[in-house]
């Protein structure tokens, strides 16, 4: 058949006019979507996410699935798919696959971002120093108030590290290093308390006593721990 250009201009029209089917899908089929990797991922607090669970944590996680190659609705709904996926995940990383994106799992996932330890440490410390003078409130996780570990918890996940939620989880989960061999950007704990370590004998903490985030001399006994 020899179409005209007025005839092919015809079926154009009559294609499109037919609800838009015929449109959409040549649109989509002729659509690439752009590859996903984890530099493209929205970032988050990297809460304790399971099946059930939904935000801004489940997001991320879905979206760094996708760059291992799941292919997840990056909805922040983790449903019965996301739950396979993160078991996955964990099988290929070595972990166990309980299909809970906690903080071992987070720091697969997330891993450290690059760069030198003392640009890590400065960005920890940069950052709880911005907190300084917010108030003390147990529980709190910021961005207006903080706990000891809530402080510390933020603070390193500003270079890709989330530490487990309490003070004495935190101790146990990263080396534990002498005094003498502490360094900038070191957890220091106290039994029921931590801070991070800034070097000179100070550290940031959020201090109950005080009732507010502070900069202050290292007091007591505390444990070093080397987090990075």
């Amino acid at each position: 058949m020899k179409f005209t250009q007025r005839s092919v201009s015809l079926l154009a029209c009559a294609t499109l006019s037919f609800g838009g089917l015929t449109a959409v899908a040549q649109t989509a089929s002729a659509t690439v979507s752009p590859q996903v990797t984890a530099a493209s991922c929205p970032t988050s607090t990297h809460a304790t996410i399971r099946k059930g669970s939904s935000g801004s944590s489940v997001r991320e996680a879905q979206c760094r699935l996708n760059a291992k190659g799941a292919k997840l609705a990056v909805d922040g709904q983790f449903g019965s798919a996301t739950e396979t996926a993160v078991k996955a995940f964990q099988k290929s990383a070595g972990l166990t696959a309980d299909g809970v994106v906690g903080p071992k799992t987070w720091n697969k996932l997330a891993p450290a971002s690059g760069g030198s330890r003392d640009a890590k440490a400065k960005k920890v410390l940069a950052f709880a120093a911005a907190q300084e003078g917010k108030k003390y409130v147990w529980g709190a996780e910021g961005p207006n108030s903080y706990d000891c570990s809530g402080l510390t918890l933020r603070a390193y996940q500003q270079i890709g590290i989330t530490l487990p939620r309490t003070s004495s989880a935190q101790a146990a989960a990263v080396k534990k290093v002498s005094a003498s061999n502490r360094k900038v950007g070191d957890l220091m704990h106290w039994p029921g308390h931590v801070g991070v370590y800034a070097g000179n004998g100070k550290g940031w903490e959020a201090s109950s006593s005080r009732g507010k985030v502070v900069f202050r001399s290292v007091w007591g006994s505390p444990t070093y721990h080397r987090v990075f």
